[in-house]
């Protein structure tokens, strides 16, 4: 798959351990109702690899990134948001299990690329494999896929 468009929709996350999938499941769902995006979009199951394999190697198209993913919000589960790239600081950076941070590439690609984030609070992630979405983040797919499009044309607008 070519990764040579302007705009890219990635869904991160594994779908191996509950909602960590949501990223993964937002695409799938996207691709399978044949969603009509604007412009020059791609989107993109990332998986767990996005991060260390996708965005280390930019490509002079790409003017918006949109990653779907869960963040711990300290919110209710299934709040959703849309964060900027610099909305996740140093700090709190997520770190996958090789202890990488998952945003790090995406602070290098900032000045570049416009990058948003649309992202759920999890319910349950779990420390033992177990496939499958909570309930409560399962049913906000059709309002993060929503919101994703209004993101999108707002970064297209830009």
């Amino acid at each position: 798959m070519s990764y040579n468009h302007e705009n890219l929709i990635v869904g991160c996350g594994n779908i191996l351990y509950g909602d960590d999938g949501f990223g993964p499941e937002v695409i799938r769902q996207m691709n399978e109702e044949n969603i009509v995006l604007p412009g020059d979009t791609c989107l993109v199951d990332g998986g767990t690899g996005a991060p260390h394999y996708l965005f280390t190697l930019p490509e002079d198209e790409w003017k918006n990134i949109i990653i779907i993913d869960i963040a711990s919000l300290g919110e209710d589960p299934g709040t959703i948001c849309v964060l900027d790239i610099d909305d996740v600081k140093e700090e709190e950076r997520y770190m996958d299990v090789h202890g990488i941070s998952a945003t790090y590439p995406l602070h290098s690609l900032k000045d570049k690329v416009n990058i948003k984030l649309v992202v759920c609070q999890p319910e349950y992630v779990p420390i033992e494999m177990d496939i499958g979405l909570s309930r409560t983040v399962q049913n906000r797919i059709d309002d993060v896929i929503e919101l994703t499009i209004d993101v999108l044309n707002d970064m297209i607008d830009i």
